[in-house]
């Protein structure tokens, strides 16, 4: 459509009104003014002819009200995934860093030695315990001593570790 007096006639007449109406939708005057202009860019780009339309203030404003349309559902389309650059620096990461990964992998491997130079009766009780979860009286029965040694067992499990695991 070429750029005609009528296109002029309803921009100069109708502008103020729409950039009225946009700015009490929205919450930036920039954006209404840009939902203005494309309202208008649209009309350029339709095929009818202005001066066949009985109410071309009717068009201007039912493109405007689709184009808030498509603002808001784009809108709310984004909204789930897009973070406030600013807060991306207070976000903590889920993964652990390199760092903690090699120091728990230290300390795992610090665990099992200390496990493993348990003397025999007390590591056997203190896995038992500690990683099968058997309540202290079955692992009596188990074996074949009081509940009274099983726990001076896993005491002694205990204090020896402690003493060989050092973590901050």
């Amino acid at each position: 459509m070429p750029f005609s007096a009528d296109i002029t006639f309803l921009y100069l007449n109708h502008i103020v009104e729409l950039r009225r109406y946009l700015s009490g939708k929205v919450d930036s005057t920039a954006l209404a003014d840009d939902l203005a202009h494309e309202t208008f860019a649209r009309v350029l780009a339709s095929d009818n002819a202005l001066d066949s339309l009985r109410q071309p203030r009717a068009l201007l404003f039912h493109i405007a009200r689709n184009l808030l349309t498509d603002h808001y559902r784009s809108k709310a389309a984004h909204a789930g995934w897009m973070v406030p650059l600013e807060s991306c620096q207070q976000q903590a990461c889920a993964a652990p860093s390199p760092e903690r990964i090699v120091l728990a992998r230290q300390q795992l491997a610090q665990l099992r030695l200390a496990i493993e130079s348990l003397p025999p009766r007390c590591r056997q009780a203190f896995m038992r315990f500690r990683f099968d979860g058997i309540p202290q009286k079955l692992l009596a029965a188990e074996l074949g001593i009081s509940l009274n040694a099983v726990e001076k067992l896993l005491i002694r499990a205990m204090l020896a570790l402690r003493q060989q695991v050092e973590w901050a």
